[in-house]
């Protein structure tokens, strides 16, 4: 009799960003309660403007007190602040003085967590996507968790908008936390789109979180063809039979409406994650027009969970029978 081996889908890999505002605790939080689920690999980074000229080095080579906080450099008191918040969630031990690790541009140090994983801390200088996209690159994360604040449209107009610069160009995944953690309920964006099926590997590799009933969210506009509803239709069943072999329990909303992005938020509420696959449109037309997902990020009080990956013309993950 032959054996057939599977292969073991490797750990999700995280990269937290914290910049030691109270937002920040929110994705530390998210990326916690993760960790405590699902197997993950999980780095922590915070990033200074500038070059590491505006601000003393710690001293490398030495033991040093993070529990010292007044004499610490700006960018190491933001990783001592989130690893108290990682250890309020359980996942380290009280930590005794560590040893720095200087970088090209930053430096780091590295804490070993309670399942024995070592999980680095960051800190970076520079241009704050040039860095996120120089670290994903280098250590292949699958997912960026960030917790920026909104801004009004006064704001955004005055100072940028880093959530769409996030959105646009950072070359993985993202996780907006705002009001829904890890254990909220998952709203999943299903109108058949090539974007729609993109989220579905990465949400296959979240089941092990997911404890609530997945809702499957379409929203009919005025106009739309038949042709258009028979495609929605059908990835909500695929999406429902495949739901269902893999355990999970599904409700189903078709709605109605002008707005999709506004009535998906609306339908989602605060205690939520929202599901949906990035845009692969022409990126001149993304910058210009936005796209569904930066749309939901305008309405959305909950967490929106942004898929990259799938190019358009990728078989289509849910006809395959071996998902689960």
């Amino acid at each position: 009799m032959t054996t057939v081996e599977t292969k073991k889908t490797p750990p999700l890999r995280l990269l937290i960003y914290s910049d030691g505002r109270p937002s920040s605790r929110k994705a530390l939080q998210f990326g916690a309660g993760l960790a405590r689920q699902m197997d993950i690999d999980m780095a922590v980074i915070t990033i200074r403007s500038g070059t590491s000229t505006f601000e003393p080095y710690p001293p490398f080579g030495e033991d040093v007190d993070l529990a010292d906080r007044d004499q610490l450099p700006p960018g190491l008191q933001i990783m001592a602040q989130s690893l108290d918040v990682l250890s309020a969630e359980g996942l380290f031990e009280q930590q005794g003085p560590v040893q720095l690790q200087e970088l090209s541009k930053g430096y780091m140090l590295a804490c070993r967590a309670k399942t024995g994983k070592r999980v680095p801390f960051y800190v970076c200088f520079g241009h704050l996507v040039d860095v996120l996209n120089h670290e994903i690159d280098l250590h292949h994360y699958d997912l960026l968790i960030v917790a920026p604040p909104q801004r009004s449209s006064l704001r955004k107009m005055m100072l940028g908008d880093t959530t769409r610069k996030l959105v646009n160009d950072v070359h993985a995944s993202l996780l907006f936390v705002r009001g829904g953690q890890a254990q909220s309920r998952f709203v999943v964006c299903a109108d058949g789109s090539p974007a729609a099926k993109r989220q579905f590997p990465m949400l296959k590799r979240m089941l092990p979180v997911i404890s609530k009933p997945l809702e499957l969210i379409w929203v009919q506009t005025p106009g739309s063809d038949a042709a258009a509803a028979q495609i929605a239709d059908h990835c909500i069943h695929e999406a429902e039979r495949w739901l269902t072999v893999c355990g999970k329990q599904i409700n189903i909303l078709r709605l109605q409406g002008g707005r999709p992005a506004q009535i998906i938020a609306s339908a989602a509420g605060e205690d939520a994650v929202i599901v949906v696959g990035a845009s692969l449109r022409h990126d001149l037309y993304r910058r210009l027009a936005g796209s569904m997902s930066t749309q939901i990020l305008a309405y959305a009080t909950a967490s929106v969970l942004i898929v990259k990956g799938l190019p358009e013309g990728d078989p289509d993950v849910l006809e395959d029978q071996k998902i689960c």
